[in-house]
């Protein structure tokens, strides 16, 4: 019988992701990871890989249990995983770590592969998934878990339901408030899904309201969204946002400045100076958002 599409271990390619790879991503994030070492957390990838060698599907992995690794280094294992840019075979990984934990009962797993999964536009459309789908809806509908609500927020958001998206998101921000502030974790992030939210509704000054007071907290994703809603009716404030956006790791917002320039270029008309000077600006912004470009 003719197999359909590639084999567990050509998607599982643990030799495309050395534990340098591991120590990288790890010392990016700070202090996020310091329950193991390096190397003890790339022996849980190690773990699963093993298994899967030996003819275990991918999705029935288990790595708990006798010589097994408790639930939250799974579940970390799968964030740095997650973090490793580069090899297409990190992100299988992450996911099949988190569907390994979230199928134990861990709840940090169960949501941030719902919310990987709404983000990549995968919800719903992988099989084998469906069972972390079903424990995720199950926290969305105790209507008591913000972090939760969160992510069906941003599930919404994705969908294009924005009207439901709000909904979700104001009560995780209902529940996540007062003495559980503390423990909502993704509580930024149900904000700056807000702002967009109301951005796609039309309800700008109330997005912009809301994302300015993400920027000013420091969130960069809140400047990439404003500079994307003010870029036509506050051009200056959007180029601010967006230079602010680049300075703090988005390079690709280089680009978008650059873009802007060009505008402004055309908007001359018979004003050479502003021409040249703002096609002076267009190719700095070019090269600075360009990875290839040697100082």
């Amino acid at each position: 019988m003719k197999r359909v599409g590639p084999s567990p271990l050509e998607v599982y390619k643990l030799s495309e992701i050395p534990l340098s790879s591991f120590e990288a991503a790890i010392s990016r994030n700070g202090d996020a990871f310091q329950r193991q070492t390096p190397a003890e957390y790339y022996r849980c990838a190690e773990k699963f890989h093993e298994a899967i060698s030996r003819g275990t599907d991918p999705w029935s992995v288990s790595l708990t249990g006798k010589d097994g690794f408790p639930l939250e280094v799974i579940h970390e294992t799968a964030c740095i995983m997650r973090l490793i840019r580069g090899p297409r075979s990190a992100d299988a990984f992450a996911t099949a770590l988190w569907a390994s934990a979230s199928e134990a009962g861990y709840r940090p797993s169960t949501l941030s592969l719902a919310r990987h999964l709404a983000r990549s536009g995968a919800y719903g459309r992988v099989p084998q998934l469906r069972r972390v789908e079903a424990r995720f809806k199950q926290l969305v509908a105790t209507a008591r878990d913000a972090d939760a609500l969160t992510v069906e927020g941003e599930l919404q958001y994705e969908q294009g339901h924005y009207e439901a998206a709000i909904r979700a998101l104001q009560r995780a921000l209902q529940v996540g408030g007062g003495p559980a502030a503390a423990s909502f974790e993704w509580k930024p992030y149900c904000e700056l899904c807000m702002g967009k939210a109301l951005a796609k509704l039309g309800r700008h000054d109330e997005a912009r309201a809301t994302l300015e007071a993400l920027s000013e907290a420091g969130l960069v994703e809140a400047d990439v969204e404003l500079g994307n809603l003010l870029r036509v009716s506050d051009r200056d404030a959007a180029e601010r946002h967006l230079f602010a956006a680049a300075s703090k790791g988005r390079a690709d917002m280089f680009s978008v400045l650059s873009e802007i320039a060009l505008d402004k270029a055309a908007e001359a008309g018979q004003d050479k100076a502003s021409r040249q000077e703002s096609l002076r600006w267009a190719k700095e912004w070019s090269k600075l958002g360009d990875p290839r470009t040697e100082y």
